[in-house]
């Protein structure tokens, strides 16, 4: 089988207050927020360090209804997903759908610099895994 996954792109945990979050981080960690966006689509704000080649997010919700928070509200702030970048992402969701893997969306979503689709945490042991190909 050809090896598909690259590395491990990001790492994401979603807090309810992010300031406090990324004060934390930067205190105990010596960590540099020094890249941040916005979502608008999941309505989501994102700050970034980097470890290593590895990226560490730190989410918090723009909205009460949005999916950050929702997940906060069910599950409690912690490890919201993994990333791996992959070099081929077409033929790894052709794999993954033919072992009857759930994928979210059911296609690949198209970003400016990326190609990503999540893999359902019921198919992997509970952990969200997003499958990201640099474009």
């Amino acid at each position: 089988m050809d090896r598909i996954v690259e590395n491990i792109e990001e790492v994401v945990l979603a807090v309810e207050h992010q300031d406090e979050a990324i004060a934390l981080f930067e205190e105990l960690f010596g960590f540099e927020f020094n890249n941040s966006w916005t979502v608008a689509v999941d309505s989501m704000k994102v700050m970034c360090a980097k470890v290593g080649d590895t990226q560490f997010h730190i989410v918090s919700s723009m909205s009460p209804d949005a999916v950050i928070a929702k997940y906060i509200r069910d599950r409690g702030e912690g490890i919201h997903h993994i990333a791996f970048r992959v070099s081929n992402l077409d033929k790894l969701v052709t794999r993954l759908k033919g072992k009857g893997v759930r994928l979210v969306p059911e296609q690949p979503r198209t970003t400016d610099i990326s190609r990503y689709i999540f893999v359902h945490p019921k198919s992997v042991h509970g952990v969200l895994i997003e499958l990201i190909e640099k474009v």
